[in-house]
């Protein structure tokens, strides 16, 4: 008899974010984007609409040795994901400029177009200090009836990213 059972594995947080882990993180894109600019106040993201930069360097924290946004103003994503590691719906908020390209490509592209119709994973490599993303999709395919019914039954709202207080959990309606 062991300690613990042999498939055991400690229970997900319950944070409505999915994060990227080292490996492949698969999901499936349940909602269209929304796009807009992360800063961060008191070690604290928040989050404002739209595709031109709407945050000043003057409202987000500096780094006191070269006074520049720590960390710095970023352009994001932010779509509900089923995450199918953790067979739950979640947001997937990116940041990363190698990701967008990745997957605008993929929604350019006449045979792949809208990614709510295949599933995505991105593997998340580091190596020391240097972190790599490479995004890989998979055939085109219906979503599953637990996937329906969890994103039907889900609460959760992307317009609450852009609510003035910094936060980041994203409020359920």
């Amino acid at each position: 008899m062991a300690f613990l059972p042999a498939d055991y594995k400690a229970p997900a947080g319950s944070s409505s974010f999915m994060k990227l882990q080292d490996g492949e993180n698969r999901f499936r894109v349940l909602s269209d984007a929304k796009v807009g600019w992360e800063g961060w106040k008191d070690n604290k993201p928040f989050r404002r609409e739209g595709v031109d930069c709407n945050i000043e360097e003057s409202e987000v924290d500096t780094d006191s040795k070269y006074g520049k946004p720590k960390p710095k103003i970023n352009h994001f994503w932010a779509f509900v994901v089923w995450d199918c590691q953790d067979k739950a719906v979640k947001i997937l908020s990116l940041t990363q400029k190698t990701i967008h390209k990745a997957i605008n490509e993929l929604v350019e592209d006449k045979d792949w177009g809208d990614p709510k119709e295949y599933d995505l994973s991105i593997v998340r490599t580091k190596s020391g200090e240097r972190v790599s993303y490479a995004v890989k999709s998979y055939p085109h395919k219906k979503l599953t009836k637990e996937q329906e019914e969890a994103f039907a039954s889900s609460d959760i709202d992307l317009d609450s990213l852009f609510e003035d207080e910094p936060s980041d959990e994203v409020k359920a309606f």
